[in-house]
């Protein structure tokens, strides 16, 4: 029996205390994040961080993607919890997220022979070890993450969360004390995966074990994953692997530019991104509890989203470009006519963050995963229009999300009016 009433599985189950938990460690998580780029940023250039910027986007854009694991998970433990009902085990998430696993690693080690060569160059194309690694731990992260998310087990969620964020940038730290060698950065980037999940399940081991007997069968859970991370697929190149796209685009003598897009990108967007990315699971799980239309909590996010747009906007244009060049170095600061398109664009994304996680908790899953693939085929057809790299940077990730944000309202306008 699945019930609010056991032990362990009630943890942090109010609406504060859960968005507490979770945005704080989002915050601990994403400044650890940004540390991590500003210190490889500033010890190793504009042109060599190119490398690892398109390094961690191809990573996170796989990561991206199995976060479609972790939302099918957390809505279907969400769902389990919410209607009470008897569960006749069919499965286990443990053997799901292994076998899932064992796909991962081989699919990227293999296709990474194709594209490693073409974004990350000859000499470093060997960076796809690690991403497959990495991608293949992250696998088993994502499963038990949406675990702990349906349960409403907040804190199991934001100690994952901020241990792996804190140990990537301790590891990363280690390494650039004695070395600027991109493969041994890109395993202190991995290595915190599996150790932030090992960490928590040792201090916490029972809920790992309750929870992880799923009543779907295994032939369900990989069918509505594969339809969460079709989405997320498309999701995450728009978030994600952008760099890593982008990279397909730059010419040979743009290596410092690219690197110079690459981090204004991840930082000016990140603001927003990083907790609505870390809060899906959470809206989603809120989504699915309500009994009331979703667009009251759409509008007042939309509103929340609009109002940091034109401060982030702002502040972008008085002071990004010498921020830039003061806290990272001259190479790295781009115009204000290039900085300030990138940070509008994130408040467009983000809404698609918002509107994704309600059609999922209505279970409509082609309707999430059409938003995001309109948004993605848009951004990539635009870069390949005759502009130069900045401009087609910010015009894809803007006119891509708003294209992508029309078919989410429009779907969940026609889902709400049969409710």
């Amino acid at each position: 029996m699945i019930s609010r009433k056991t032990d362990e599985l009630i943890v942090d189950r109010g609406r504060t205390s859960s968005v507490v938990w979770v945005l704080a460690a989002t915050i601990v998580a994403g400044i650890s994040g940004y540390l991590v780029l500003w210190a490889v940023a500033r010890a190793v250039g504009a042109a060599d961080y190119a490398i690892f910027g398109v390094f961690w986007s191809g990573l996170f854009l796989i990561v991206g993607v199995l976060f479609g694991v972790q939302q099918e998970t957390t809505r279907a433990t969400a769902d389990a919890m919410h209607r009470e009902v008897a569960a006749n085990p069919r499965s286990s998430l443990w053997a799901f997220s292994g076998g899932l696993a064992l796909v991962v690693v081989a699919v990227v080690f293999v296709t990474g022979i194709w594209w490693g060569p073409a974004t990350l160059g000859v000499d470093q194309a060997g960076l796809t070890l690690q991403i497959a690694v990495g991608s293949a731990a992250n696998a088993v992260v994502a499963t038990m993450s949406g675990m702990v998310a349906g349960a409403r087990m907040w804190r199991h969620l934001g100690a994952i969360i901020a241990i792996d964020g804190l140990l990537r940038l301790l590891g990363v730290l280690l390494v650039l004390n004695v070395s600027t060698d991109p493969s041994l950065l890109a395993w202190a980037v991995i290595i915190p995966f599996p150790l932030s999940l090992g960490i928590v399940i040792l201090i916490s081991p029972r809920p790992f074990l309750r929870l992880s007997r799923s009543s779907l069968s295994y032939r369900r859970l990989t069918a509505n994953s594969l339809h969460t991370m079709l989405a997320a697929s498309a999701t995450a190149l728009v978030i994600n692997g952008f760099p890593l796209l982008l990279s397909f685009f730059a010419l040979a003598t743009e290596k410092a530019l690219l690197g110079a897009l690459i981090l204004a990108i991840t930082i000016t967007r990140a603001p927003v991104l990083v907790p609505l990315m870390a809060l899906q699971s959470y809206l989603v799980t809120r989504f699915t509890g309500m009994t009331t239309s979703p667009w009251l909590l759409i509008r007042r996010a939309f509103v929340g989203l609009a109002a940091v747009m034109v401060l982030f906007a702002g502040a972008t244009a008085l002071w990004g470009t010498a921020a830039f060049e003061l806290l990272i170095g001259e190479e790295f600061a781009l115009s204000t006519a290039a900085l300030v398109p990138l940070v509008v664009s994130s408040g467009f994304i983000g809404a698609l963050c918002v509107t994704g996680p309600a059609l999922l908790a209505c279970g409509h899953h082609r309707g999430y995963a059409a938003g995001w693939l309109v948004s993605s085929v848009v951004a990539v057809g635009l870069l390949f229009l005759p502009l130069d790299l900045a401009t087609k940077a910010a015009l894809a990730l803007s006119v891509g999300p708003i294209c992508g944000l029309v078919v989410h309202m429009m779907i969940l306008r026609t889902v709400t009016m049969r409710s």
